[in-house]
Formats: C-alpha cells, structure tokens, sequence
C-alpha cells in the first residue's frame, strides 16, 4: 500500500513562486504526495467553492474553469451507501 501526505501551498510572492509547506494550515491550493521520495506522484489542486459545495480544481489556471474530468468533489453518501461498506 501506497503512502502518502497533502499540505497547502503559500500564497504566490511577486515573482508568482509557491512552495508546499507542512506548517501551513489554509491555503487556496493544497498538494497531495503519493508514494516515496525517489518516485512520488504529486498532485496540485486548486481548493474552490460553489453552489455545490467545496471542491478541488485541477486545473492550474486561475481563469480557468474545470471540466468535470478535471473537478473532485466529495462524494456524499446516503444511509444505504454506508450500510453497503
């Protein structure tokens, strides 16, 4: 099994540079970091609002919007969908 760990990134300085940081504790894009140091998957979201709740954009362009390919948003169990697991 894979492990892993996410933190959020700081905000862009003027020369629009960000780095991900454990000590963070918000943010507008977070990183998700699978597997170990020598090959590890990362991925860069962008944490968004809307009428449908909190999601994460994968899309790197702020101006952009996401496709549903490219938009998670949490998956909402009803009852008969926890007593299944």
């Amino acid at each position: 099994m894979a492990a892993g760990h996410w933190s959020f990134f700081s905000s862009p300085d003027d020369t629009g540079t960000s780095f991900a940081d454990d000590d963070f504790t918000s943010g507008d894009h977070m990183a998700l970091t699978i597997g170990d140091q020598k090959t590890p998957c990362l991925l860069r979201a962008q944490i968004r609002h809307d009428g449908q709740g909190l999601n994460l954009c994968l899309v790197e362009d702020p101006d952009s919007d996401c496709s549903a390919e490219e938009l998670l948003r949490p998956e909402s169990a009803t009852p008969t969908d926890r007593a299944r697991k």
